[in-house]
């Protein structure tokens, strides 16, 4: 009987975590890079709350997208911004999973044959640096370089936890979104 009940708490304990994400995979300010992003960068980015998605204001062109096998995807440079002090955490939205995942994990690439979908993340917490007094403009937030992975032209829908809000955005890869 108390092996039971013993299984049936550790069910129980269990059903929450099995229901929610994953973890987010975290990067933190020592794994971020530093350079001058130039005048108006914020202008030609995509921005909820503390984190800018720097070039997303336009799109990928359709042509930057090469034709990948299923379950692979192309890994596309997106440079994340994040405010100094702030600790965000970008999330794939659940319609997009299928089709788009998160490469700021260290993922390797060398060929135009993509990557598979499943090496990406559907999580990122980005923990910014402190602030730095500094009349450089890239010292306005801390920069994490890496990858949005793509499987062909679309719309990638993310969530951005942020200062407990929850803020939506559509980023586009060669594709139009409404």
């Amino acid at each position: 009987m108390r092996v039971v009940v013993a299984l049936l708490l550790a069910l129980v304990a269990a059903v929450p975590a099995l229901a929610g994400d994953p973890e987010p995979y975290v990067r933190t300010c020592s794994s971020s890079a530093y350079g001058d992003l130039g005048q108006g960068w914020r202008e030609r980015a995509i921005v909820a709350g503390h984190v800018a998605f720097v070039g997303m204001s336009g799109s990928y062109n359709r042509m930057q997208l090469d034709p990948v096998g299923a379950g692979r995807a192309n890994p596309l440079k997106v440079l994340v911004v994040v405010d100094p002090n702030a600790a965000p955490t970008v999330t794939i939205a659940p319609r997009s999973r299928a089709h788009a995942a998160l490469g700021y994990n260290g993922i390797r690439h060398k060929d135009s044959t993509g990557v598979p979908l499943a090496d990406g993340t559907p999580s990122v917490q980005f923990r910014a640096c402190r602030l730095v007094r500094s009349r450089e403009p890239w010292n306005r937030g801390t920069q994490f370089p890496g990858y949005f992975l793509v499987a062909g032209p679309r719309c990638v829908h993310v969530d951005v936890a942020t200062q407990g809000k929850l803020l939506r955005r559509k980023l586009s890869f060669g594709a139009r979104c409404s």
